[in-house]
């Protein structure tokens, strides 16, 4: 069994920033404590794309192309789905190396931005996922836009993108400073992880999470902080480059007062 890099190069990001890959390169080791074992099994990934997980059937070729640890695919190739991953953060990815290692699994991992996909994968996928509100770090339009024409060239005619993001509009509205979540323990360790929000004034300026992981070791306790930058965007527009990256039938989940949103083009 071999996993791995498809190329040994590591070629930084234009659709992702330098800044946001050296963010997730110190954060990926520990990246996993943010997710509650449930996520991490993929169960709660597999259910809320459990319709078009169904439309394209089990013979189908999925990308991962916001892979980080391999929290979906991994799942996905333990139902035994053709998967491959990929992800701008050479960190990330070694994480998910290691973690399909684990589970003696052969996934094709590349390491690689959104625009510079068609380089790495020349077969077509059925299905390509964004997940995570990984879509958030695209500094601008532009890069989005060039991000979103990349996805599209690896798909078949006919395949369908799917992109998970926040509902930005109603995280400023809310306008929380801080979200935690429960206690986790694995291996003699736990661990509480806390978001702390910065809100700028006006919407189109980058936007920090401070993602805060309190560690109590046997009444020990240590913080590790790991600023994050994301580049909020209204649904609309992403609708619009969906469109000028050549999608035609785009439909979403956003509703008033939801947390976040799936977008689905085809």
């Amino acid at each position: 069994m071999t996993t791995g890099f498809r190329n040994t190069e590591v070629r930084y990001c234009r659709s992702v920033n330098d800044e946001s890959i050296r963010q997730y390169d110190a954060f990926s080791k520990y990246y996993h404590w943010l997710y509650s074992d449930s996520v991490l099994s993929g169960k709660r990934a597999l259910a809320e794309n459990h319709d078009v997980l169904t439309d394209v059937g089990l013979k189908a070729r999925i990308l991962d192309c916001s892979c980080g640890i391999g929290t979906l695919a991994i799942p996905l190739a333990r139902l035994g789905y053709q998967v491959s991953g990929s992800d701008g953060s050479p960190g990330m990815v070694e994480q998910a190396i290691l973690a399909a290692r684990d589970a003696d699994l052969d996934i094709p991992l590349s390491c690689c931005t959104w625009e510079d996909l068609p380089g790495y994968f020349t077969d077509h996928f059925d299905l390509v996922f964004c997940m995570g509100n990984s879509i958030g770090h695209t500094r601008d339009g532009a890069e989005m836009l060039r991000s979103l024409q990349g996805m599209r060239a690896v798909l078949r005619n006919g395949g369908k993108l799917v992109i998970q993001s926040q509902n930005w509009e109603q995280l400023r509205k809310e306008n929380a400073r801080f979200t935690h979540y429960q206690w986790r323990e694995r291996g003699g360790q736990r661990c509480l992880p806390v978001y702390v929000w910065t809100f700028p004034e006006k919407f189109d300026d980058a936007h920090t999470i401070e993602v805060v992981l309190v560690f109590d070791s046997g009444g020990k306790v240590s913080i590790r902080s790991y600023p994050i930058v994301y580049h909020p965007f209204h649904i609309e527009e992403l609708i619009e480059r969906l469109r000028r990256a050549g999608f035609t039938e785009i439909r979403n989940s956003v509703s008033e007062g939801s947390a976040g949103y799936r977008v689905i083009a085809s």
